[in-house]
């Protein structure tokens, strides 16, 4: 194994730095699929109530939502461009309570998952 090894590095450095880097990138992209899918398949981070620090992209994340379903509950503009805005100041600039904002959502979830249902 080690012969093999000197022998790529004295003979093959570029290919065995390409080979190494490209390892290393999917190494990583598969570490944040699997941390990322363990995440959401936690029970207790589906269907949460909302805080003022979640955004709606953890929002759509927890109740598995699309952001299409979602934006009409959150007063977003669906050709705007995304931006990272916390739940808090969409409740803040809508004039409205977390509360009402959490009717809201509920109220999309259930339209939505009922029209999943049929």
């Amino acid at each position: 194994m080690m012969d093999r090894l000197k022998h790529l590095w004295v003979n093959h450095r570029i290919v065995l730095f390409a080979f190494l880097a490209v390892l290393a990138v999917v190494l990583f992209f598969a570490a944040k699929t699997i941390t990322s899918a363990v995440y959401w398949m936690d029970p207790a981070h589906q269907d949460q109530d909302i805080a003022p620090w979640m955004t709606p992209r953890y929002v759509a994340n927890s109740y598995q939502l699309p952001p299409d379903v979602l934006r009409p509950a959150l007063f977003l503009d669906p050709n705007a461009a995304p931006r990272r805005m916390s739940l808090g100041k969409i409740a803040a600039d809508n004039e409205i309570t977390l509360q009402e904002l959490q009717s809201r959502i509920d109220a999309a979830v259930e339209k939505w998952r009922a029209e999943q249902d049929k």
